[in-house]
């Protein structure tokens, strides 16, 4: 068996990979570990292009019901790593990362469940330090949130054998957003912890793959109602819930926040699909 694995989920990102490959590979091959690229159901050749450009990259295909969730647990599922890296495609580890972050998680005692390093975005803010809370009726993620901490799904060094107790990411959230949330909530509730790195770098060039548009950011609002309904589902945030959603809503409207009251439209058109 390999000490790692490095996993990293691609839709549509040959360009992304194109450049951010080879640093990912030369901190792989270091850390004398595998890298798995999975080509979620893309159009762009991604499955033909990489072997030719990367014959170091192993690369998996997915040819239908494309998700992030999807990918990553096929990956993981097909590594042959004792530690199982995701990893996004528009990350720059820095120099020894990987084997440094490696050696941290060896280290920890048998409830640590993954490794994180600081996980910085071209704006400063990092990935790592982000937790999520219920306020005001709603589930957020921020940094300066008194909450939970979880293991970023842009950068997370998990422990193979709690990775498969905790069945990987929920396929809720397909195709994408909070399903990292969702994997931290069930590995506190498990018991286990996270052990942040923040002496290990990873830089993080958010969104290049989904962008910011507004059909992304409606997707990430409906995930955000999914989350709750299975995490925030106490009978005092139910009501909570119920006092502010309409206050939300109403303002939401009034300051034009289409993607809130769309993401609201879409989770409850979900539900009622799924009755």
């Amino acid at each position: 068996m390999k000490k790692l694995s490095v996993i990293v989920p691609s839709r549509n990102g040959l360009v992304i990979l194109r450049e951010f490959l080879p640093a990912i590979i030369r901190e792989t091959l270091r850390a004398h570990g595998e890298l798995i690229v999975v080509d979620d159901c893309s159009s762009d050749n991604t499955s033909t292009e990489i072997p030719t450009l990367f014959p170091e990259v192993t690369i998996l295909s997915r040819k239908q019901n494309p998700g992030f969730c999807h990918s990553v647990n096929l990956g993981m599922s097909q590594a042959r790593g004792r530690y199982l890296m995701l990893l996004n495609n528009d990350t720059i580890p820095a120099e020894n990362s990987f084997n440094r972050l490696v050696y941290a998680l060896e280290k920890t005692e048998d409830n640590v469940a993954a490794a994180v390093p600081s996980i910085i975005r071209p704006d400063g803010s990092d990935d790592s330090s982000y937790r999520w809370a219920f306020i005001h009726g709603l589930a957020v993620t921020g940094e300066d949130i008194r909450g939970e901490e979880y293991p970023s799904g842009a950068c997370a060094l998990w422990k193979r054998n709690i990775w498969e107790e905790l069945g990987g990411l929920s396929i809720t959230y397909a195709p994408i957003y909070w399903e990292d949330t969702d994997l931290g909530v069930r590995m506190h509730s498990a018991g286990y912890i996270m052990k942040r790195c923040r002496n290990i770098t990873v830089k993080h060039m958010h969104a290049s793959t989904m962008g910011s548009s507004l059909k992304s950011e409606t997707l990430r609002e409906r995930n955000r109602f999914i989350f709750m309904d299975k995490n925030c589902n106490s009978t005092g945030r139910k009501i909570s819930r119920a006092f502010w959603l309409p206050v939300h809503l109403l303002l939401a409207t009034v300051k034009k926040n289409k993607a809130f009251t769309d993401g609201y439209r879409d989770y409850l058109k979900l539900r009622r699909e799924q009755k």
